[in-house]
């Protein structure tokens, strides 16, 4: 005989309670309240025992037996004192008390509420009581608990389980109170529900809590899903690892080299002196413990011991990977993603079932997305399992499908699909099977275009990493000839193909700079975009346009790295650092973009020397210059020298840069370019400097004003100025180097230049003090600070502040203008500290103590150098550098007071450090 819910079992009996019951477990662990009737659900409440207990939470299942209490203040009791509502319900409503409206099963439900609630109904149910359907619509209407199907207790365990462990992760992250601090490479957040993989979650995030799993690669083929798999699996583990996780797509990567260089900028990485970009990406990620996700790595794989190399060097450090094969590598744990689950479309179940199907609840989902009122029927039931058997439960392809449900219904699409799959069968024999079908997916998307917006599809595949609309409509519209953009080229006209392109899920939109809109492609989609764009013969065009176009953008950009609106144009670059790569491989490779090769270089210099990238930069310079010899006397040669000479300067190559500047400077005076001497007349100047020779570089600089002066360029007749007062200091002219050092400062603050603004109080300070201007020197320093905070690129300008402090500390007497320069940019230490995790600081730091040091202040010195030691990792390459300058200190300086001051400095915080290295001494 059947029983009913166990609670209406006891409302059978007359015994009385004269106190209130107190439940107690063994600890103090989080009740679960499981309410259910009892013997049709026996199975699924043993299964929902295990799932609780297996979190290590205490189920609270209530079974018939005598009390010593009223039953219903027993269950308010038991439910009062649990923190979880659990319902399981079938098909029987339960028994109704003579004293009760309603069932102990409805009784439980209301008395619940204010707790977290997880609703779970077992399907089908054909002999479903009215009074329970009628319950569970009002809980589906309240829309205030979680409400979930299922068919076995299995697949009841396990939702249980997953649901739990997500609901204790949200409860506890919400009380956290501490703010989380930025990291790089966030992980993107997707809006809409995972479908399915539920299995597939459970596995990855097992495995990469092992201990002794430090690699796992999610495997299937393009558009399977892996990235939002992934996704999802780090977004649940993001709380499990100390440092958190990273996301990093390489996607627009095609050369293995950038992996590595890639990865560490994606992290906020950059290059040190001394050190390679591997030696510092390790360097950051040997303390961590950080779940780093890969994506889209099939491209790379001979990149793929880089994977091992990290792992090894760094022991907390976990991967997840996403790619069409397996890294083959040591100790990788593979997971292959496979397509979602179909419905039978021989013998479909009831549409209760059907919807529950991953496949199709994908697909009605996308739908929906694109009409809202879409509801799945008896009469497209049928069209829409076959579209899913048709595309074989592919999430891309049936995102696709789904997008051009808004002008056909399924029966429509299953049409269009029956004319084109069969192509799908003969495919290639050398690529996968369910590559082609992905491939013949996105084709009959491709042949809904119409003939205009299928040309611009594929010549959208020129671009890498994104585009805007700017450089579309100089790339990709083309006149008859498809060499040149088409003066009848209507700009509506090409915003309109992007929305239909948008509107089909064969482009996707981005965040863009300013407001700027961009776009990119899916990367499966742009493979198929790049056969398109290989087949119609249109590519070299494209790329000659290409090389073309992110020239003219380089160009622009490039004198607005001397004014005050480089951090925008920086911006812009940082963005189209694909396509500038894309178009400089072009360049190289092709022998007859030698010249478009050499202004690209020489254009992106300083925009190079600025992010930090100088080794990079001198790499694709050197490359490019290797291509000419010593007859090529063209403008071009002379901008790409300059741009080398700069970058070997930046590097402390003095000698090479000498070289460089020289010939640079004698190419563009042959050819009559002003400016661009100016840059070569200055920067051979600061060459002669670094060479201790400020005599030499005096007439190199006044004739670098005098250019600039003549062309109405403020910004290089300021930054002239500047290093002529730089050249007077060093020669002992303090009175010379003011009067600069002043003009300098006044054409900066008429262009309204923070960075040119901070130089020059920096130095004016310095120049002001021996001269007994205190107040002038500190009002001067206490102008300086609101600029500084009003900077967009604060981490960058800190960094270059302490550069140019190294800079002025080698140079004899420069050490008061160097101290200027370290405090300016330590007072941008937590933006720096996103830059270059924390270097700068240790740096500017040393750099101080240094200072302290050479003004005999030992106490001072030893704390610096302490702070110093104790924040720089102890592999960093620039550890020896510190090492020696504490020795050189120690050795001149009272021992008992440097080491009472280095033990204070170990002891103190990185808000310590640069408070005390802030403070005047």
């Amino acid at each position: 005989m059947e029983r009913d819910h166990p609670l209406d079992a006891e409302s059978r009996s007359t015994e009385a309670a004269g106190t209130t019951p107190v439940i107690r477990t063994p600890d103090q662990r989080v009740r679960v309240f499981v309410s259910s009737t009892l013997d049709e659900l026996a199975p699924e409440r043993a299964a929902a025992r295990e799932a609780i207990t297996q979190l290590r939470l205490t189920p609270v299942l209530f079974e018939s037996g005598a009390r010593p209490y009223p039953p219903r203040e027993l269950y308010r009791t038991y439910l009062a004192q649990s923190d979880i509502f659990l319902g399981l319900y079938w098909q029987r409503y339960g028994w109704v008390a003579p004293s009760m409206q309603v069932s102990g099963l409805e009784d439980e439900y209301q008395l619940s509420t204010g707790k977290p609630k997880l609703i779970y109904i077992k399907t089908p149910a054909p002999e479903r009581e009215p009074r329970l359907q009628a319950l569970l619509d009002r809980i589906r209407a309240e829309e205030i608990a979680s409400y979930q199907k299922f068919s076995t207790p299995e697949e009841l365990r396990e939702r249980i389980a997953n649901d739990l462990a997500q609901l204790l992760t949200e409860r506890f992250t919400s009380l956290l109170q501490t703010a989380v601090p930025a990291r790089p490479a966030p992980v993107p957040v997707p809006r809409s529900p995972l479908i399915d993989r539920a299995q597939e979650v459970a596995l990855v995030r097992s495995l990469l809590q092992r201990e002794d799993v430090g690699l796992v690669t999610l495997t299937g083929t393009g558009g399977v899903g892996k990235t939002r798999l992934a996704l999802q699996v780090a977004a649940d583990l993001a709380s499990r690892f100390v440092d958190g996780v990273a996301f990093i797509s390489l996607a627009s990567l095609k050369d293995p080299e950038l992996v590595e260089l890639t990865v560490a900028r994606a992290l906020g990485v950059s290059e040190a002196d001394g050190q390679s970009i591997g030696e510092s990406l390790l360097e950051y990620l040997r303390p961590r413990e950080l779940l780093l996700l890969l994506d889209n790595a099939e491209q790379l794989l001979s990149a793929a011991p880089l994977a091992t190399r990290l792992l090894d060097a760094a022991p907390r450090l976990t991967l997840l990977v996403t790619s069409r094969e397996p890294l083959r590598v040591r100790d990788e744990r593979v997971v292959p993603v496979l397509p979602l689950a179909l419905p039978d479309t021989e013998d479909l179940p009831d549409l209760d079932t059907l919807a529950q199907v991953p496949a199709v609840a994908l697909f009605v989902e996308r739908v929906r997305e694109v009409k809202p009122d879409f509801v799945l029927t008896a009469d497209n039931a049928q069209a829409i399992a076959e579209i899913c058997r048709r595309l074989d439960g592919l999430p891309l392809a049936l995102e696709l499908a789904a997008a051009r449900s808004t002008v056909l219904p399924p029966a429509a699409l299953l049409a269009r699909l029956e004319h084109r799959l069969p192509l799908l069968v003969h495919g290639a024999r050398d690529v996968p099977q369910r590559q082609q079908t992905l491939r013949n997916t996105i084709a009959w998307s491709y042949d809904l275009l119409a003939a205009s917006d299928k040309a611009l599809f594929r010549r959208l595949a020129v671009f890498v990493g994104g585009f805007t609309l700017e450089a579309v409509e100089a790339v990709c519209v083309l006149d008859a000839a498809s060499t040149v953009s088409s003066p009848e080229a209507d700009d509506g006209a090409v915003l309109e193909q992007l929305a239909q392109l948008l509107d089909k899920s064969l482009v996707q939109p981005q965040q863009g700079v300013g407001g700027e809109p961009r776009f990119t492609m899916l990367e499966t989609i742009h493979e198929y975009a790049q056969e398109q764009l290989e087949a119609s013969g249109e590519a070299a065009a494209l790329q000659e346009r290409r090389a073309d176009y992110f020239l003219r953008v380089a160009l622009e950009a490039d004198p607005q790295m001397y004014g005050p609106e480089r951090e925008v144009w920086m911006e812009r670059l940082d963005r189209e650092d694909a396509n500038l790569r894309a178009a400089l491989a072009w360049s190289k490779a092709d022998k007859s973009a030698g010249q478009t090769g050499l202004r690209l270089v020489g254009a992106l210099a300083f925009y190079w020397a600025l992010r930090g990238s100088v080794r990079e930069g001198r790499a694709w310079l050197e490359g490019m210059l290797e291509r000419t010899d010593g007859t090529d006397r063209s403008a071009a040669r002379g901008y790409a020298l300059l741009g080398a000479g700069w970058l070997a300067w930046a590097d402390g190559d003095y000698e090479v840069a000498s070289h460089l500047a020289e010939e640079s400077l004698s190419i563009l005076r042959e050819v009559g370019d002003k400016r661009e001497s100016g840059n070569a007349e200055w920067l051979l100047g600061l060459v002669r400097m670094g060479q201790r020779n400020s005599a030499a570089a005096l007439p190199l600089l006044e004739e670098s004003r005098t250019l600039f002066k003549d062309l109405g360029d403020l910004s290089g007749e300021a930054l002239s100025l500047y290093f002529l007062g730089m050249a007077a200091y060093f020669s002992g002219d303090r009175v010379a180097a003011r009067a600069h050092y002043e003009e300098s400062l006044r054409l900066f603050q008429q262009q309204g230049d923070v960075f040119g603004v901070t130089l020059l109080v920096s130095a004016l300070e310095v120049v002001g003090l021996p001269q007994g201007d205190e107040e002038m020197a500190r009002s001067l320093y206490e102008q300086s600070l609101p600029l500084l905070r009003a900077s967009r690129e604060r981490g960058r300008l800190g960094i270059i502040l302490i550069h140019a402090g190294d800079v002025w500390l080698h140079q004899s007497g420069g050490e008061q203008q160097a101290k200027t320069l370290y405090k300016q940019g330590l007072h941008l230490w937590q933006d720096m500290q996103r830059v270059d995790n924390g270097i700068g600081i240790v740096r500017s730091l040393a750099g101080l103590a240094e200072v302290a040091a050479a003004q005999g202040q030992a106490e001072r010195a030893g704390r610096l150098f302490g702070a110093a030691d104790r924040l720089l990792p102890s592999a960093s390459s620039y550890r020896e550098d510190v090492n020696r300058r504490v020795a050189a200190a120690r050795d001149h300086l009272d021992a008992t007071a440097f080491t009472t001051g280095w033990t204070a400095g170990q002891a103190m915080t990185v808000e310590q450090a640069v408070t005390d290295a802030l403070q005047d001494a």
